[in-house]
């Protein structure tokens, strides 16, 4: 019971960082999903299963898990939300995920370059702290995370396969580079 516990935490906080990062990392997980000692792998093949189709399947789940956990968790801080634009200069929308306390610093920062230009007075942006202020609020997502895929075998679950799925992209980009 023990050792189950101790495997389910391993990959609630594994899983947990890679939610952090955007979902970005999907390399950070593998722990999670690695097979047993001694057991080998060579490659998983999925047939019928499309770039685009596993593309949509992962930004339905990461929907799905990003609703289920801004409903469960205890600070609208950690509320992660997604949306498509297209970055200056090129009209192909990306997706990006992020959680609420990045996007209001991404805000202010923004808003006290543009008071700080106006004004005349230098810029007081410190990118040392902002980034220490970014990690320690990264590390209180990441225990809420925990906690919230504990309590919550739904989330545990979808989070378990979302990164399945990753794992899965990865290793298509990967053979797909190769070729």
């Amino acid at each position: 019971m023990r050792a189950c516990h101790e495997g389910r935490e391993l990959t609630v906080k594994t899983l947990s960082l890679v939610v952090l990062l955007g979902l970005g990392a999907p390399g950070l997980a593998q722990e999670a999903a690695a097979p047993a000692q001694g057991a080998a792998i060579e490659e998983v093949i999925v047939p019928g299963r499309t770039p685009e189709k596993l593309r949509v399947e992962i930004e339905r789940l990461e929907t799905d898990v990003y609703e289920r956990f801004n409903a469960l968790n205890s600070n609208d801080e950690f509320d992660i939300h997604c949306l498509k634009q297209a970055p200056t200069g090129s009209n192909i929308p990306l997706r990006t995920c992020a959680p609420n306390f990045v996007i209001q610093a991404e805000s202010d920062s923004a808003e006290k370059m543009l008071t700080d230009g106006r004004g005349g007075a230098g810029n007081n942006y410190n990118p040392a702290e902002h980034a220490m202020r970014m990690e320690e609020k990264g590390r209180e997502l990441t225990a809420e995370m925990q906690r919230v895929a504990r309590e919550d075998e739904r989330l545990l679950r979808d989070l378990v396969r979302l990164d399945e799925l990753k794992q899965l992209q990865s290793s298509d980009r990967s053979r797909s580079a190769e070729r």
